[in-house]
């Protein structure tokens, strides 16, 4: 087996099915390009349907090949700022190391990763007076994916959670699962059923939807069922041709979410989403979203 992916990969392609492509209540653009020094750019605009807030951030990302560097720094119109520097494959191949740091609020950690054939190690820790550790390792043997985290508290020597995750795939399907700390869960599927048919089922206890961030750039994405209830969504994509597809999605809440994807010229793309709360169709909380993603 090939290296298997960081533990916060595993089960992402039926997670993406139910977050991405989905702005409701959003209107968004998106912007990347690339300067002729190299430098990439990518920039990212939301306005809230809901309050009229505008907000956006523009990140900009510059690779040293010969160091094995990345410089990568962030902005944002709620007056935040990130850096990070990253050094990959250099000192030893597989290895990662790179520090980070946010303004408002402030925060600073050292991250390094270990990758080979059939494990990927990742581990992260404060740089504060009480810092905090996580650390995962995923396993992989032929089809099948093993992976555990940990989360310490140093300052005070105290474990604050843990996690572990089976899975198993091939080139058309998917099986994830995950338990947190004896009391949330999630398991979930994805099938590629053809070329033009993506599908796949979530259910989760306890959190809910994955708890993964959106595309970079995004919000986060929005949970799947919440609670301490048991959440069940379908999800699927149906490619109508080469440059657009239709997403469909639909939990036990009976929130039903529709989108549409066309790319309409070369770097161009263009998207509307909805959720609709199917409970009640004439009054209820319909949310619907536009998005423009731009490439040159």
């Amino acid at each position: 087996m090939a290296v298997p992916p960081t533990y916060p990969e595993l089960g992402k392609l039926a997670r993406d099915l139910f977050k991405r492509g989905y702005h409701p209540g959003i209107w968004q653009i998106d912007c990347k390009t690339m300067s002729n020094s190299g430098i990439e750019f990518f920039t990212t605009g939301f306005a809230s349907q809901d309050n009229s807030k505008v907000s956006g951030s523009l990140q900009s990302r510059y690779k040293i090949e010969d160091q094995g560097l990345t410089l990568t720094e962030r902005w944002g119109t709620d007056k935040w700022l990130f850096g990070e520097i990253m050094q990959r494959d250099k000192l030893a191949q597989g290895l990662m190391l790179a520090l980070e740091a946010k303004l408002q609020p402030e925060s600073k950690y050292f991250k390094m990763g270990f990758a080979q054939d059939n494990f990927n190690f990742l581990a992260d820790i404060g740089l504060s007076s009480e810092p905090i550790l996580n650390c995962s390792l995923v396993l992989g043997h032929k089809e099948f994916l093993g992976g555990v985290g940990a989360e310490f508290d140093i300052g005070n020597t105290d474990f604050k959670g843990w996690k572990v995750a089976l899975g198993w795939t091939n080139e058309t399907a998917t099986i994830h699962g995950e338990l947190k700390n004896g009391d949330t869960w999630l398991a979930s599927l994805f099938y590629k059923a053809s070329e033009k048919i993506d599908a796949g089922a979530e259910l989760t206890k306890g959190g809910g939807g994955g708890g993964q961030p959106g595309a970079e750039g995004q919000p986060p994405a929005e949970a799947e069922g919440g609670g301490g209830d048991v959440g069940v969504s379908l999800g699927m994509i149906y490619h109508l041709e080469e440059d657009a597809l239709i997403r469909a999605k639909i939990n036990n809440a009976v929130e039903l979410g529709l989108g549409y994807e066309q790319k309409l010229r070369e770097g161009i793309t263009g998207s509307i989403s909805a959720v609709l709360d199917c409970n009640n169709l004439k009054d209820g909380n319909h949310r619907f979203g536009v998005g423009v993603a731009l490439q040159c």
